[in-house]
Order: C-alpha cells, then sequence, then structure tokens
C-alpha cells in the first residue's frame, strides 16, 4: 500500500540519526510540517513523518474502518526500511501507541523513542471513559443527534489550546479526518504486555492542561518504563501545532544532544 512520507533532510549533510514522526489519531503527516519537521531538519536531523493508510495522502481512505492498530505499526515498520540508518521514532497520542508496540517487539531496530501525549502502554479506556463521563452532554448530541457543530467544538476544545489564532484552527480542523472504527477499539485495551527486552532510551512528555491524555497517565507511562516524564504545564495535546510547540521541540532537541546523535547544539 503506498504511504505519504514527507521529507525533510539537512543542507549540511551529517552523520545523525534520523527521526521519524508518528501522528496521532484523526491526523496525517502534515501536521508534523509546520513546525517539527523543518525544525529538526535544520539542526542536522533527517526528518520523516508519515501518513498511516487511510490517512493523509497515503492509499486506503475507501477501507479505513477495516484497519487495526497493527496494521499501522506495520505502516511504520515499513516506512522505517526506507531510512538510512536506525531512527528515532517520536510518536504523539495514538502514535505513542504505535511507537510502544514497535519498540516492545524490535527495540534493536531503534536508536531512541520520544512519546508526546501518548496512549499508555495499558490502553486508553481510562483517559476514554473520563473524557467522555465529563463531557456527557456534548457525547450525547454527537452521537444520537449527530450534531457535527459539536463535534468540531469537541475536537478544538480538546486538540488545541484556547490562544491558538483563529485562521490555524480553522485550517486544523480542515485537515483532520475520521479515524478508523477498528483502531479505536484496539486503542482502548492493553498495547503491549510486557517490557522491551533491551533497553532503548526513552522520552516520555506531557501537560497538566491536556484534557485527552491526562497528567497522570503520563506519570503511569513513566513508571512503566522507569524513566522521568516531562510535564509541561501549558501546552495542550497537539503539542506539535501549539503556539508554545518549541519548548516542547527544545526539550526533545536536548534529549537527542545527551544521546551523542548529534554534534550540533542548541542556538540561543
Amino acid at each position: 500500500m503506498k504511504l505519504e512520507v514527507m521529507e525533510y533532510l539537512p543542507n549540511i549533510p551529517v552523520k545523525t540519526a534520523p527521526l521519524l514522526f508518528i501522528h496521532g489519531a484523526y491526523h496525517g503527516a502534515w501536521c508534523w510540517k509546520e513546525h517539527f519537521l523543518p525544525y529538526f531538519s535544520t539542526r542536522g536531523f533527517p526528518s520523516y513523518a508519515l501518513s498511516y493508510r487511510g490517512h493523509g495522502a497515503s492509499d486506503g481512505r475507501k477501507e479505513l474502518n477495516s484497519f487495526s492498530l497493527e496494521d499501522y505499526t506495520e505502516d511504520v515498520l515499513q516506512t522505517m526500511e526506507l531510512l538510512p540508518d536506525k531512527p528515532v521514532l517520536v510518536g504523539h497520542s495514538l502514535g505513542g501507541a504505535v511507537a510502544q508496540k514497535i519498540l516492545y517487539s524490535y527495540p534493536d531496530k531503534l536508536k531512541a523513542v520520544v512519546l508526546l501525549a501518548s496512549v499508555s502502554p495499558n490502553g486508553m479506556l481510562q483517559d476514554f471513559l473520563r473524557l467522555y463521563i465529563s463531557n456527557i452532554r456534548d457525547v450525547v448530541r454527537m452521537h444520537l443527534f449527530n450534531d457535527s457543530r459539536t463535534k468540531v467544538n469537541f475536537i478544538v476544545n480538546h486538540f488545541f489550546p484556547r490562544d491558538l489564532p483563529a485562521g490555524k484552527r480553522d485550517n486544523y480542523v480542515k485537515l483532520l479526518q475520521p479515524e478508523s472504527s477498528r483502531v479505536r477499539r484496539d486503542y482502548l485495551r492493553k498495547i503491549i504486555t510486557g517490557l522491551p527486552k533491551s533497553r532503548v532510551p526513552l522520552l516520555v512528555i506531557g501537560s497538566e492542561n491536556d484534557p485527552v491524555i491526562s497528567q497522570k497517565t503520563t506519570a503511569g507511562i513513566g513508571r512503566y518504563y522507569g524513566v522521568e516524564p516531562v510535564i509541561f504545564p501549558d501546552i495542550s495535546h497537539d503539542m506539535m501545532l501549539d503556539p508554545r510547540w518549541k519548548t516542547v521541540a527544545c526539550r526533545i532537541f536536548s534529549f537527542l544532544n545527551d544521546l551523542h546523535l548529534t554534534k550540533e547544539r542548541e542556538k540561543p
């Protein structure tokens, strides 16, 4: 199946690990294009982002609801085969679940993993129930009355920050798309059943203000893997599109520097 893969390469060839960005539910590779892909490529990292099958410009839109979380994992593994070296996976939300599946099964194929507002290794059921119970009126309007305006407002309020400029918000909403009903069931269940057989450097990032993935969930991910998570106080769920995106990008860059994956240092 033909997949959309965005490629941002450094102007000067350098020996650094490639970064592969993995999007969350309802998104595509486009969500990395505005900030993260140019940011990291200009700092020496070959940077790539794919759209899962049925997303963005990838094949399979008509068959979307037949795809599983395993299919999305296979899409990432397929893309990894095209890269010049073992990558660092950067997974957002559902993309974090995919990254963890690869980390669990194929740790030797990875240089490192970054999880942004990620689904827990135990699945998203608790966050899902909390989110729906706390927004029960909107949920009823969306599912029983198919209220499209409520659906858009629900997405805007839970993915994006209130201070996001209206023009950008409207553009992002237009780019969002339906998600596979099968995948929505898959990510409620346990994602992996244990720890990777070999240790891979891991960075876990969450936010106090994320209404989708709670700070408690991010803390639990940290405990699961034995790492201290980084919690930002004021970043929305869509960290890569938040007006404060650079604070997250700088933290990732620092993590990569500490692993000696690049010789370049962050500019003031």
